[in-house]
C-alpha cells in the first residue's frame, strides 16, 4: 500500500475509530445533544405536578417542574428519564419525542383529591400535610342532598348543629357557626356581616366538590377560619355540549329541580345552571303545619384563553330565599333573603412564575316579617331590609424555585352593613387589608410548609397568624404529617357596632369597639397507612385552645329601667380528640368506617360545650351491582352520641326554656340514622332513583332539627353530544 492511500485510510479510519470508541465507553452509539420540554401530570386526572424532580440517568442532568408542571432538560429521544414528586410513584421512563408528557401514579396514602388554598391556587392533597377531606361531585349524587348540610354532617370531625329557629350550622372540631368559614368558590358566603349563614342555604347545583379543611386556616384564608373552612368549588365548563335536567319529590313537602347547559367551543367555554327547591322543612327547626322553606339559585361560569397560556374568568350567581316558621301558637316568623355576588379573574405567566387578579363583588339582602297566615304582612315586626355589601380585590404570585413552591399574595377589602336602628349611625364601614406568604419545600421524602397572613382592619385592629406543617413518606405505604397553626377570628359588625333594644323584654345589648379578636392555637399529627391499593387507614389527632372568645357581660341598669349588656372579650375554650377512619375498595364495592372522639370545654365555666357529642361513628358502602348495567346502590349509616344541653343563664337577655342558675339543663339524646339510595340508568341520557333519609325514623330527645323519616324518587336527564 503507497504511503498516499495508506494516509487517506488513516483519515476515514480515525473518525470510525472514535465514534466506536465512544459507543463502547458510552454504552451505545453516539446522541446529539439536545433539550426536551416536558411536561409532569397525575396519571389519573391529567393535571400538572408541581415540583418534580427529573433526572437523566446517561448525563445526570437535573430539573424541577413549574408551577404549570413543565420541565427542560438536556436529554435526546431514546434517553432515559427518572420522575420523582412526594405522593407519586417513581417512574422510569424513555423519552419518545422532544416534548414528553410524563403521566404519575399517586400513592394509596394521599387521596387523589384537590383543594383550594391562598390566593385560590388548586393543590393538590399530596402538596398538604392539613387534614383536608374532599367530597366530588359522585357522592353528591349519591346521597341526593339538596343542600350542603345533608352530606356535610356525615364527614368525620364534623356535626350538625342547630341554631334556632330558622339556621342551622356545622361543627368543625368542636367549633361553629362564624368561627367556621363557609366559601364558594373560594369566597364568603352572603349573609356573614348579619351573621345570617345558614349551611341549609347552600345548593348543591353545578358543584364539582366540597372542600373541608380542619383546623385554623388563617394562613391560608383569613378570619372566621378559626375551626376549619367549607368551600363549595363550582364545576367548570363540560368539553362537549352537554344538557342536564333533575327533578325530585318526596316526604315532608320536598320538591326540587335544576337544569343546565354547559360546553367548550375553542378558547370559549360557558356553563349556566339554575334550580329551584321547597319542603315543608326549616333547617334547624323541629316543627309541623307552618314550616317551609323554598330558594330559587341560578350559577354561571365563563371561562376565556386569551392566548396559551393567559385565561379570563367571570363567575356570575344569584339566589333569593324564604323561609317560615311557627313563633307561638298565633303567629309565624319570615326571613326573606336576595342575594348576588361575582368575581372577574385573569391568570397568566409574569417574571417566571404565575399570577392572578380577581375582583369580587358580594350584595345580599335581609327582611324579617310576621303574619297570623302563611304570607307576611307589610311592615310587621323589624321590617326594615338589612343589607351587606363586600369587595374583595386579589392579587396573588406563584413561582416553583427548585423544591420550592412559593406563594406570595395581597388582598384589600371593603364590607358594608346597613342596618337602620341597630347598628350606630344605621350604617358601618369596614376596610382590610391583607397581606401573606407560603413556601412548600420538598426535598426526599420530606415536605415542609411555613407560612404567615397579616390582617389590619379599620374596624377592629390587626392579627398576624403564622402556621408550619410537615408531611413525611416514611415508605410508599405510610404517610405521617403534623401541623401547627395560629387562627383568627375578626369582631363582626354586630360586636362592635350593633346596638339592639328590646322594650318588652327590658334590655338594651350593646356593641363594643374595643373588642379584639379571637385567636387560636392548633395542633394535629396523623398519618395514613395503606398496605395495598385495596386497603387504607387513617388516624389524626387535634387540640385546639381559643382565647379571647366574644361574649356579652351585664352592665347595670341604663337611664331608662333597662339591663344593659356588652359584648367583650372574657372566654376560653378547648376542643380536642381524635378521628379514624378505614376505607376498603373491593371490587365494584366501596367500604369506609369511621369513629372520632371529641371532647369540648368552655375553660372559664368549667361546662363542656352545648351539643357536642363526644362519640360519633360512620359506615358508608357504595356498590355497583353486575346483575344489572347502570345499578348501583349507596347505604350510610350515622351515629351521633347523646350530648349535653348547655342552657342560659338567668338573668340574661336571652331567655327561654333552658334557662337555670348551672347553665346545665340535661343531655340530648343519641341518634342513629340510616340513609339509603338505588340508581338505575335505564338509557345512556335518563337515570332513575329512589332513597329514603332516616330509615329509623328516629328523633331523639332535645333534638332540634326535623328529623322525619323522608322518602323520596327523582329522575335525571343528562345528554352530551357525541364526537
Amino acid at each position: 500500500m503507497s504511503d498516499g492511500r495508506r494516509t487517506v485510510m488513516s483519515c476515514r479510519l480515525v473518525p470510525l475509530c472514535g465514534a466506536l470508541l465512544l459507543a463502547v465507553v458510552s454504552g451505545g452509539p453516539a446522541r446529539a445533544q439536545s433539550v426536551v420540554n416536558g411536561t409532569v401530570v397525575g396519571k389519573t386526572d391529567g393535571a400538572p405536578v408541581l415540583s418534580a424532580e427529573v433526572r437523566v440517568p446517561r448525563s445526570g442532568a437535573r430539573a424541577r417542574t413549574d408551577e404549570r408542571g413543565q420541565f427542560r432538560v438536556a436529554a435526546a429521544v431514546g434517553d432515559s428519564l427518572i420522575v420523582r414528586a412526594l405522593g407519586f410513584a417513581e417512574l422510569r421512563t424513555v423519552v419518545q419525542s422532544s416534548t414528553p408528557v410524563v403521566r404519575l401514579v399517586a400513592l394509596a396514602t394521599v387521596l387523589p383529591v384537590f383543594t383550594t388554598t391562598m390566593g385560590q391556587r388548586v393543590i393538590r392533597a399530596s402538596e398538604s400535610p392539613r387534614s383536608v377531606t374532599v367530597i366530588g361531585r359522585e357522592e353528591l349524587d349519591a346521597v341526593a342532598a339538596v343542600s350542603a348540610n345533608q352530606l356535610l354532617r356525615q364527614l368525620p370531625g364534623l356535626q350538625e348543629l342547630p341554631s334556632p329557629p330558622s339556621k342551622t350550622s356545622i361543627s368543625i372540631r368542636g367549633f361553629d357557626d362564624s368561627r367556621v368559614l363557609v366559601l364558594v368558590d373560594g369566597e364568603p358566603m352572603a349573609g356573614a356581616l348579619i351573621e345570617s349563614r345558614d349551611i341549609g342555604r347552600l345548593s348543591t347545583i353545578a358543584t364539582e366538590r366540597i372542600e373541608v379543611t380542619k383546623g385554623p386556616s388563617s394562613v391560608e384564608f383569613g378570619s372566621d377560619a378559626l375551626g376549619g373552612v367549607i368551600n363549595i368549588v363550582q364545576a367548570a365548563p363540560a368539553e362537549r355540549l352537554t344538557l342536564d335536567a333533575l327533578a325530585r319529590e318526596g316526604g315532608l313537602g320536598r320538591q326540587e329541580s335544576s337544569v343546565g347547559v354547559s360546553q367548550r367551543i375553542g378558547k370559549f367555554g360557558y356553563r349556566l345552571t339554575g334550580g329551584w327547591r321547597q319542603s315543608d322543612r326549616v333547617t334547624g327547626y323541629n316543627a309541623a303545619g307552618s314550616t317551609f322553606n323554598r330558594i330559587y339559585d341560578v350559577r354561571s361560569d365563563v371561562r376565556y384563553a386569551l392566548t396559551e397560556r393567559w385565561a379570563l374568568r367571570l363567575d356570575v350567581q344569584g339566589s333569593q330565599e324564604r323561609q317560615r316558621f311557627p313563633l307561638d301558637a298565633a303567629f309565624n316568623g319570615f326571613i326573606d333573603n336576595r342575594g348576588g355576588q361575582g368575581f372577574a379573574e385573569v391568570r397568566g405567566p409574569v417574571f417566571g412564575g404565575d399570577v392572578r387578579l380577581r375582583a369580587f363583588e358580594q350584595r345580599f339582602v335581609y327582611q324579617y316579617r310576621q303574619s297570623r297566615g302563611l304570607l307576611p304582612i307589610r311592615g310587621s315586626a323589624d321590617s326594615l331590609e338589612q343589607r351587606e355589601r363586600q369587595g374583595r380585590y386579589l392579587l396573588s404570585y406563584t413561582r416553583v424555585l427548585g423544591a420550592h413552591a412559593i406563594d406570595l399574595g395581597a388582598q384589600r377589602s371593603h364590607r358594608t352593613l346597613v342596618a337602620p336602628k341597630k347598628v350606630t349611625g344605621d350604617s358601618a364601614d369596614e376596610q382590610i387589608t391583607e397581606v401573606f406568604a407560603r413556601d412548600s419545600w420538598t426535598f426526599s421524602t420530606v415536605l415542609l410548609t411555613l407560612g404567615a397572613r397579616h390582617t389590619a382592619s379599620t374596624l377592629w385592629g390587626s392579627s398576624t397568624n403564622p402556621s408550619f406543617g410537615v408531611a413525611w413518606q416514611t415508605m410508599p405505604a405510610v404517610r405521617l404529617r403534623g401541623n401547627v397553626a395560629r387562627g383568627f377570628r375578626a369582631p363582626g359588625f354586630k360586636e362592635i357596632r350593633y346596638t339592639f333594644t328590646n322594650p318588652a323584654g327590658g334590655y338594651t345589648l350593646e356593641g363594643n369597639p374595643d373588642l379584639l379578636p379571637e385567636s387560636s392555637w392548633s395542633t394535629s399529627v396523623g398519618g395514613t397507612w395503606a398496605p395495598s391499593t385495596v386497603w387504607s387507614f387513617d388516624v389524626e389527632g387535634y387540640r385546639n385552645d381559643v382565647a379571647d372568645l366574644v361574649d356579652w357581660r351585664y352592665q347595670g341598669d341604663n337611664a331608662a329601667g333597662f339591663q344593659t349588656y356588652r359584648y367583650v372579650n372574657v372566654a376560653r375554650a378547648r376542643t380536642q380528640g381524635m378521628e379514624t377512619n378505614v376505607r376498603a375498595v373491593l371490587g365494584a364495592t366501596d367500604l369506609s368506617l369511621g369513629y372520632d372522639f371529641l371532647r369540648a370545654r368552655d375553660l372559664n365555666a368549667g361546662l363542656p360545650l352545648s351539643r357536642r357529642a363526644t362519640h360519633t361513628a360512620r359506615a358508608r358502602v357504595a356498590r355497583d351491582w353486575a346483575v344489572q348495567a347502570g345499578l348501583s346502590t349507596d347505604l350510610s349509616v350515622r351515629y351521633t352520641g347523646n350530648a349535653p344541653l348547655i342552657g342560659i343563664p338567668s338573668g340574661a337577655p336571652i331567655t327561654g326554656p333552658f334557662s337555670t342558675e348551672s347553665g346545665i339543663i340535661g343531655r340530648q339524646g343519641a341518634l342513629l340514622s340510616v340513609d339509603a339510595q338505588l340508581r338505575l340508568a335505564v338509557t345512556r341520557e335518563l337515570e332513575l332513583s329512589g332513597g329514603v333519609n332516616n330509615l329509623l325514623g328516629q328523633q331523639p330527645v332535645l333534638w332540634t332539627p326535623a328529623f322525619a323519616r323522608q322518602f323520596y324518587a327523582g329522575l335525571r336527564w343528562r345528554w352530551v353530544q357525541q364526537p
